[in-house]
């Protein structure tokens, strides 16, 4: 989130500047590593949490091996291997930040863990609100170019995503399933939010927050075996979502108009894929990355590959902002692509058998949160980025590394899903 709330001005963390994102990547592993140290000096280390290995961490570990084939397969074939270790260290950071932040969460109780991901939701509010200044109000916050300008209605709408903040969704889904706990803070803090997307301008970003709220109160009326939960709800958010699209047609009218023009566009067959950057022109794309990947690397994929040894990679870098599969093909192939499916469905898995089985509420709306944020990530995947973000891979796999860590604890309040099984 360094864009969005300034942090990229604290030079501490572009030093050493060389290193690019990898260098996230370092200061994880100092600040993973101090507080071992702590404990060594004061004859006080000793593992508080055993951590047990599950299918979401042998995922991690065979990218890990396909990682490191990769570089030896680019040592092998390419004579100039300048800024290939670079790369190398910033993609396998995506899965060693996978481990540490999974170590860092193991040592805490759900009531912790559940505080300090509010932490996060406070700060992509704040930077929420100075979003909707810029962006949504025209106040020159902010001193990147604009990625896109329009006029609507005599008002200049302007685009970009720079300072967008980064876990709209997770606010979205936390500020719902905890929402009993702090019932105004969390209302003003969902509107906020909510807002926040609407000045995305995102039609996809859209359509996900609708789906954690249906998704919320569908996971939530299971549970309780009410289905009327499900109706209720779902008739108050379309009545909210009416009343709060009228209301910022009339607050925000340029904006309201923009946002809708652009989900007609969709129904205009003379607009072009390329114009729009519809989702079929991301598949096309992506289709071209996957025929441009040399045959004999199909399955293993093409490795921490720069642009000094193959020309193809910024274009690879660029279709990934759009569709993080374009990405995960490339450099890992379709063994990798095959693995971050099963990573995927895995944690969609875990996160709702959680939800479903624990007696702890904290864990089960930690569960609950989870399985809310995996399945926006999986669509997100096919419009952003996600986990191969340009802002820093090493937190990109941070909410698997959080279903891990609670799978991996004690399961003594698990409720068996049968009656006369025996919790283990």
């Amino acid at each position: 989130m360094n864009e969005s709330i300034f942090f990229q001005n604290v030079n501490i963390f572009d030093i050493p500047g060389s290193l690019g994102t990898a260098r996230i990547f370092l200061w994880a592993v100092i600040f993973w590593l101090m507080p071992i140290l702590v404990r060594l000096y004061t004859n006080e280390f000793r593992r508080e949490v055993r951590i047990n290995l599950n299918g979401l961490d042998y995922c991690i570990i065979s990218l890990i091996v396909l990682s490191i084939v990769g570089l030896m397969t680019v040592a092998t074939r390419y004579p100039s291997l300048e800024k290939v270790l670079v790369e190398f260290l910033t993609l396998v950071s995506l899965f060693a930040g996978y481990f540490i932040i999974k170590d860092w969460s193991s040592r805490y109780d759900s009531t912790t863990i559940k505080e300090f991901l509010f932490v996060l939701v406070v700060i992509n509010s704040i930077a929420s609100v100075l979003y909707i200044l810029h962006q949504g109000l025209g106040l020159e916050i902010y001193q990147y170019e604009e990625s896109s300008a329009d006029f609507v209605q005599g008002e200049e709408i302007t685009r970009t995503f720079w300072f967008m903040p980064q876990f709209l969704f997770l606010a979205v889904a936390y500020l719902l399933v905890f929402k009993k706990e702090k019932p105004l803070l969390s209302i003003i803090l969902l509107i906020i939010n909510i807002l926040a997307i609407f000045i995305t301008y995102t039609r996809s970003a859209l359509i996900n927050a609708i789906l954690i709220f249906l998704l919320y109160s569908v996971f939530v009326g299971i549970k309780k075996k009410r289905v009327g939960i499900v109706i209720r709800d779902a008739i108050l958010y379309m009545v909210g979502g009416l009343v709060g699209l009228v209301i910022l047609s009339q607050v925000m009218p340029a904006n309201s108009e923009y946002l809708m023009g652009r989900f007609r566009e969709l129904g205009e067959s003379s607009s072009s894929p390329l114009q729009m950057n519809t989702l079929e022109y991301r598949f096309m794309m992506t289709g071209m990355v996957f025929d441009n990947i040399d045959t004999e690397n199909l399955f293993y994929g093409m490795g921490p590959v720069t642009e000094d040894q193959e020309s193809l990679v910024p274009t690879m870098k660029h279709v990934t902002s759009d569709m993080v599969w374009a990405g995960v093909t490339y450099r890992w192939g379709f063994i990798g692509f095959l693995v971050f499916i099963i990573l995927y469905g895995l944690a969609v898995s875990k996160a709702y058998i959680i939800f479903i089985r624990y007696d702890n509420t904290v864990t089960a709306n930690l569960g609950l949160l989870l399985l809310l944020y995996v399945i926006s990530q999986i669509i997100e995947s096919f419009v952003s980025w996600t986990f191969m973000s340009g802002h820093g891979y090493v937190t990109g796999l941070w909410y698997f590394a959080l279903i891990s860590s609670i799978t991996s604890k004690s399961t003594k309040n698990l409720k068996p899903i049968f009656k006369g099984v025996r919790n283990d």
